[in-house]
C-alpha cells in the first residue's frame, strides 16, 4: 500500500509539473488550484509515512499541507506577487522536513534515504532562489515550480520503490 501511495503521489507531481511547464500563462491563472492539489497529495503522503515510521511530525506536516491545499484550491485568485512566497515557504518547509527525515532514515540503514536527502536539498535551494528574486517574473516561478514538481515526483517514486 505504501509503495502505491508513493507511486501515485510521484505521478501526480510529475503530471502537475508537466502541465505547468506546457501551459505557463494558464498555470499562473490557476496556480492556486495546482499547488493546492499537490499539497493535498503531499499531506496524504505524510499520513501514510506516519503509519509506517510513527513520526509525530508527519501528522503536523500532513495537516499543514492539507489545510494549505484546501485553502489554495478554494482561493485560486492569489496574486502573482504572493505566489512565489507561498511556494517558497512550502518548498522550504518540506525540504527541511525531508532532509531531516533522510538523516534519520540513513541512521536506521533504510535504503533510498539518499534520494530523500537530494530531494530535500533541491527543495530548499529552489525556495531560496524564489525568495531572492520574487519580482523577476511569475513565468520564471512557474518554470522553477514545474521542474521541482517533476524532479520531486521522480524522487518520491524512487523512494517508494527502494524503501518498500
Amino acid at each position: 500500500m505504501s509503495r502505491i501511495n508513493f507511486l501515485v503521489t510521484g505521478l501526480i507531481l510529475i503530471i502537475l509539473g508537466a502541465i505547468t511547464l506546457y501551459y505557463p500563462v494558464e498555470s499562473i491563472m490557476s496556480a492556486g488550484f495546482f499547488i493546492g492539489l499537490g499539497l493535498i497529495a503531499s499531506g496524504i503522503n505524510y499520513f501514510t509515512g506516519f503509519t509506517f515510521f510513527r513520526l509525530k511530525r508527519f501528522i503536523v506536516w500532513g495537516l499543514l499541507d492539507l489545510i494549505a491545499g484546501v485553502v489554495l484550491m478554494l482561493q485560486p485568485g492569489l496574486s502573482a506577487f504572493i505566489i512565489p512566497f507561498v511556494i517558497a515557504f512550502w518548498l522550504f518547509t518540506v525540504g527541511v522536513s525531508r532532509t531531516c527525515t533522510s538523516f534519520w532514515l540513513g541512521g536506521a540503514n533504510i535504503p533510498g534515504w539518499r534520494f530523500m536527502l537530494l530531494n530535500g536539498l533541491l527543495l530548499i535551494a529552489c525556495a531560496v532562489l524564489m525568495c531572492v528574486s520574487p519580482l523577476n517574473s511569475a513565468l520564471s516561478v512557474m518554470g522553477i515550480l514545474s521542474g521541482v514538481l517533476i524532479i520531486s515526483g521522480v524522487f518520491i517514486i524512487l523512494e517508494g520503490c527502494i524503501m518498500f
